[in-house]
């Protein structure tokens, strides 16, 4: 092959629409982008057909040009057929009667430009560009080339009205309507050229390598419209998944409070009768530990239905140092250690927008925690501080001096019945990150600094500030 301007255009035309081709084959991976796919056929079709140009352009065998010649008219059809197929599916419609009409007659068209002769004659006859200094080797037409054309081109002119209409719902179909336009014009050009009523170089590649830049950004951006309608669907799939599994959990713990609450309510009913009657040291232990039991059960079941009850928040302004301060008062007075236990450093005075009492219950179930938490000796430390940027958080740090998390319970932590502790009910934890979350706040455990283990709580100060995230389990990011 003979390398002039005419080829290099041609070849590097045909490596801007492969670019495209590669660009929709890779975005059209996902079940919301299949329509990419149709975009990626038509980049190969029309970087096939600037391969061909650029044969006719490079001097080769009479035998190759005339070849060559009839795929080019087959790359034509199939870049038409694909277009039309990619606005219907990127409009999200059928294809109208008149577009699969002419994707079967292009079919058609495409299998008759193969036969010898039909479109395509076993001769060829050369011409010379001065503008680009190539000497051009045309085929001969055959009777059928103008129908067999038409039908290609019909494709594309009505494709890009196709186009058009779809801009005024989709501004950025504009751009593939200009871009097809200029291939239409180009390729009209290039027909007349071939029927030797003008004397142009071949126009189409130059045409189609700005014409698929110009749709290449369409594509970008409507696919990363694409991704984040995608990621809204999957949080809302997600929310949905969560707020099922709420409902099913929720009718769970309403069976366990009506079929356990009763029996355990005649179980301390009975208790308090048999320790005003006689009894044996034996059986005063007995009793004793059946007591420890049903208390036990029945906090089980408050929790249980603490933990996936709905709940709408109720907002208040509170001072943070008697939101903080009175949950640390609760859970000292209901554990029964002594409030020397919890040291509050900061406490900062200024009001925050919140649901005091689930707001308290959070924090007092982490203070909570940390109280219980193995190995521990010291006083469990609250410090409490505010963020003022990017907008004011109210941060509370529950630190313990125990034998703080290991590396493997820690990515379950806040999933509901996951617990370390022979007792626990795993519903703690939790509960926290529903509150948090209803706050449009987050609650983490921070890496680890030596012994123990340390848990931060953010909430917003101001309930504009908030954006409701995940009813149970983690965030959504």
């Amino acid at each position: 092959m003979e390398l002039n301007l005419a080829t290099t255009v041609s070849f590097c035309a045909a490596a801007t629409c492969l670019s495209l081709t590669i660009l929709g084959a890779y975005l059209g991976r996902g079940a919301a982008s299949r329509h990419f796919v149709y975009a990626a056929t038509a980049g190969i079709a029309a970087a096939f057909y600037c391969v061909t140009d650029a044969v006719l352009a490079g001097r080769m065998s009479t035998v190759v040009t005339v070849w060559v010649a009839r795929a080019s008219i087959v790359a034509a059809a199939v870049h038409g057929s694909a277009w039309l197929a990619f606005l219907a599916a990127w409009d999200r419609r059928p294809l109208s009667r008149l577009e699969r009409a002419l994707i079967v007659a292009s079919g058609l068209a495409a299998a008759l430009a193969l036969v010898p002769g039909l479109a395509v004659q076993s001769a060829v006859t050369e011409r010379v560009s001065v503008a680009l200094g190539a000497t051009y080797r045309d085929p001969v037409t055959g009777p059928l080339a103008s129908p067999i054309i038409a039908v290609a081109y019909a494709e594309q002119v009505v494709a890009t009205i196709a186009a058009l209409r779809m801009s005024r719902h989709t501004p950025r179909a504009l751009v593939v309507a200009t871009a097809l336009g200029l291939i239409c014009i180009s390729s009209l050009l290039d027909w007349l050229t071939v029927e030797h009523i003008t004397d142009l170089p071949y126009m189409s590649d130059p045409a189609l390598a700005l014409g698929f830049l110009s749709i290449g950004s369409v594509v970008v951006a409507d696919a990363a419209e694409s991704a984040k309608k995608s990621a809204e669907l999957e949080r809302a799939r997600v929310v949905l998944a969560e707020r099922e599994n709420l409902a099913a959990v929720g009718q769970l713990a309403a069976v366990v409070a009506h079929e356990v609450r009763n029996p355990v309510a005649i179980i301390f009913s009975a208790l308090a009768t048999l320790q005003h009657a006689e009894r044996s040291e034996e059986d005063g232990k007995l009793l004793g530990i059946v007591g420890e039991e049903a208390e036990r059960l029945k906090q089980l079941v408050t929790r249980l239905l603490d933990a996936v009850r709905p709940f709408e928040l109720q907002y208040s302004r509170r001072p943070a140092e008697r939101v903080v301060g009175t949950a640390i008062t609760q859970v000292t007075a209901a554990t029964g250690v002594a409030p020397t236990e919890v040291e509050l450093v900061g406490a900062p005075a200024d009001e925050i927008e919140c649901d005091e009492i689930l707001l308290g219950q959070a924090i007092s179930n982490l203070v909570q925690n940390a109280l219980i938490a193995e190995g521990r000796t010291k006083p469990v430390r609250v410090q409490v501080s505010i963020e003022r940027a990017p907008a004011a958080m109210l941060r509370v740090e529950v630190t313990d001096d125990g034998d703080g998390v290991s590396f493997d319970a820690r990515p379950r932590l806040f999933t509901p019945f996951f617990t370390t502790r022979a007792t626990g009910t795993g519903l703690g934890l939790a509960l926290v990150k529903r509150i948090a979350g209803a706050h449009g706040g987050t609650v983490e455990l921070a890496p680890p600094e030596g012994r123990g283990a340390t848990f931060v709580l953010r909430v917003p100060m101001r309930a504009r500030d908030v954006t409701p995230l995940r009813l149970l389990g983690g965030d959504i990011q």
